[in-house]
């Protein structure tokens, strides 16, 4: 494994502390988008940066996504068995 990805691999799943503001997340995109299609990681990494909101909870969201995209999902999907 190279030296650069591995301070970057973490957990999956995000912990349940941060559904709620996932869910005013997803409320915001959906407003934006309006429903044409369905929410992207990158959705919510670009709101986060465009809102310009900061602190430890938006860089594990941050970090969430990005390791989603790594893994080559792209549609935001909260699973069931994370509630």
């Amino acid at each position: 494994m190279n030296q650069i990805q591995g301070p970057y691999k973490w957990k999956k799943d995000i912990s349940s502390s941060h559904l709620d503001l996932l869910e005013k997340i997803f409320k915001k995109i959906d407003l934006i988008i309006k429903g044409k299609r369905e929410i992207m990681y990158s959705d919510i990494i670009n709101l986060i940066a465009r809102e310009n909101y900061s602190g430890k909870v938006y860089n594990e969201i941050l970090l969430w996504c990005n390791y989603n995209i790594r893994q080559g999902k792209y549609f935001a999907i909260i699973q069931e068995s994370m509630c």
